[in-house]
């Protein structure tokens, strides 16, 4: 695991956090976080897996996956200096050993739990959703769970939330859904992906990403004006590190949203 600290970290305590799967998921779930510590300094984020098995075409399709893994690695440096993070930590693992450490254990979690404790009492955790469709990604969920959950209760996150990457939130009922409004932070997201060069040359993430973020805001009430022009939507998992149980926590979303339809 490498422990980067940018040149424009601002030497705050880490009061902001993500954890994610990918190189480039820390800047669409987190951009509250992200937003919130931009000034004054106070983000830090942790990458799970190495991306050397990203797709990849026109200039990128030749290259190597370690090579890919590489450019990615600066790619997400780039992005750390650009929203100036405190500190990045890169765990450099496939997605295979992520999915197996999210079943079994082991020195992924404890690794991670080591960073968490290193920076104690965060005001607000930012991961995956237990809904999210990409594999991956529910794994880097379960993983980050299992580091909190080893901690000491004095040492927890105040607010640990899930947010949307690969599958939106819009479907939570209304009582379960909690909007982040990142108005204004239009600028700041669009350097931070602009980072992301070989992802952008297959998929538009920079123009997806801000999309989505205004169409939660256009969208997110029927019968009132836009207050907000961007939103990130995620789901309250602090009861996960509190002592609920995940099974009975997805199932409580899904009744929730069975009782929230019209027909």
């Amino acid at each position: 695991m490498e422990k980067f600290v940018p040149r424009s970290a601002k030497g705050a305590r880490v009061r902001y956090m993500a954890v994610s799967a990918h190189k480039d998921d820390v800047e669409m779930l987190a951009l509250d976080g992200i937003y919130r510590a931009y000034r004054d300094g106070g983000f830090a984020a942790a990458v799970l897996t190495d991306g050397g098995q990203c797709p990849r075409s026109g200039a990128y399709a030749s290259v190597s996956d370690e090579d890919m893994a590489l450019l990615r690695t600066a790619e997400q440096k780039r992005a750390a200096e650009a929203g100036r993070y405190e500190k990045l930590y890169l765990f450099e693992r496939s997605s295979a050993e992520v999915k197996l450490a999210a079943k079994e254990g082991g020195a992924l979690v404890e690794e991670l739990a080591a960073v968490l404790r290193e920076n104690p009492c965060l005001d607000a955790l930012y991961l995956h959703n237990p809904f999210d469709r990409h594999p991956t990604h529910v794994a880097a969920c379960l993983v980050a769970l299992a580091a909190v959950n080893s901690l000491p209760e004095e040492m927890k996150p105040r607010a640990v939330y899930g947010c949307e990457v690969w599958r939106d939130l819009d479907w939570l009922a209304e009582g379960d859904k909690v909007a982040m409004d990142v108005s204004g932070s239009e600028e700041l997201s669009a350097a931070l992906m602009s980072c992301f060069e070989s992802q952008n040359a297959v998929k538009r993430y920079d123009i997806a990403a801000a999309a989505r973020r205004a169409a939660n805001a256009t969208f997110y009430q029927s019968h009132e004006g836009d207050e907000a022009t961007s939103l990130v939507y995620g789901v309250d998992m602090t009861p996960l590190v509190r002592g609920a149980s995940l099974a009975e926590f997805v199932e409580s979303k899904l009744e929730d949203f069975r009782r929230d339809l019209h027909v």
